[in-house]
């Protein structure tokens, strides 16, 4: 019971620090590299993968923009329209040079901090 609540509260507090967030749009067009982390409230293993993407911008928001899309609400349609959407949410997508460059993380990279760091450091040389 104490574990479900707070899981629950965990997650209420990680969706709303989110909502503030840049858009995707806005993003691209930022000289810095994004990352964007894919999901909808329904897929597997979110929550650890929101901690760790959080964990991740509070450690490299000066050098990212990141950027949390819910392909599930209406105002990712344009996002879905033009990136292929891959059916195994949650996962992380790095672009720069305005989208033209990007590189796909699965959920067991984000989840390691060591990997995601790797990645993100490699992605932005």
């Amino acid at each position: 019971m104490y574990k479900k609540l707070l899981f629950l509260l965990v997650s209420a507090l990680v969706f709303a620090g989110s909502a503030n967030a840049m858009k995707y749009e806005e993003s691209l067009s930022s000289s810095k590299p994004s990352a964007m982390l894919i999901y909808a409230d329904w897929a597997d293993g979110l929550a650890p993968v929101m901690q760790n993407f959080t964990a991740m911008e509070q450690q490299y928001g000066d050098r990212y923009n990141f950027v949390r899309l819910n392909i599930a609400s209406p105002e990712t349609k344009a996002f879905n329209q033009k990136y292929h959407i891959y059916p195994n949410l949650p996962y992380v997508l790095l672009f720069r040079d305005g989208g033209k460059v990007s590189r796909y993380l699965q959920k067991n990279c984000i989840n390691d901090t060591a990997c995601f760091t790797e990645r993100l450091d490699f992605f932005n040389r």
